[in-house]
């Protein structure tokens, strides 16, 4: 016959299976690796910046918001299909070229999506 234990520590041995695990809410690590990535691409991408401006007439910079940049890959969001028609062609006649002299050739392609 098995022998009895005392209700109270059975419980307590039956509670370490039960009870939910802490889980990490801090988002300690994500603000750091978001930090490391900004210091490492602090200067190609304020060296992109500033071309984009001087290189984009102010009517389509206006309407296009520059989302990612991501293995040598911009990603441009536009306000319409007409911008991202405007844009296109700006990319398609050297905008790309531009581009690339000023951010010393990181830059591989522009991507134009409309919303």
């Amino acid at each position: 016959m098995i022998a009895m234990m005392d209700p109270q520590s059975e419980l307590d041995r039956l509670r370490k299976y039960k009870t939910r695990r802490v889980r990490e809410t801090s988002i300690n690590e994500t603000v750091q690796s978001l930090r490391k990535g900004l210091r490492k691409g602090n200067k190609t991408s304020s060296s992109l910046i500033e071309a984009w401006d001087a290189a984009v007439p102010s009517h389509i910079a206006n309407q296009a918001t520059m989302v990612s940049m991501r293995n040598g890959v911009l990603e441009v969001l536009t306000d319409g299909s007409s911008v991202a028609y405007q844009l296109n062609r700006l990319v398609r006649s050297g905008l790309l070229r531009e581009l690339q002299k000023a951010t010393k050739g990181t830059l591989r392609k522009i991507r134009v999506r409309s919303v």
